[in-house]
């Protein structure tokens, strides 16, 4: 599998879980979701569309492909996780630090 960044795993995770919420999942929503501008998204929603992991359809809706959604859920899955085992750990974080180290160390794993 070609490797992904870290980025391209938020983006991605992003979709997924808007899509989880939300009937429509579009570039607004993303922009939000991850708190990052419009910009930033329309170029990585390229790059997504290049490595064939999501669709833009009419009216700027956004599909996850069959390969991306199977990355996203999977991705999802081991966030999930990690983020109930992490603080079993004893080691005293924040929510967002657990989130962080989570999903550090599931994209770790993603890229194996």
């Amino acid at each position: 599998m070609e490797e992904l960044t870290s980025t391209h795993l938020r983006y991605l995770l992003a979709i997924y879980q808007i899509a989880k919420l939300e009937r429509d999942v579009c570039s607004t929503s993303i922009s939000q979701f991850l708190n990052v501008s419009g910009p930033s998204v329309s170029r990585m929603l390229g790059v997504l569309t290049q490595k064939k992991l999501i669709a833009k359809m009419r009216y700027s809706k956004i599909y996850l492909t069959d390969k991306g959604f199977l990355l996203a859920r999977e991705l999802d899955k081991k966030v999930t996780l990690l983020k109930e085992r992490i603080p079993r750990m004893g080691i005293p974080m924040t929510e967002e630090e657990i989130e962080q180290v989570a999903f550090a160390l599931a994209e770790l794993i993603a890229n194996r």
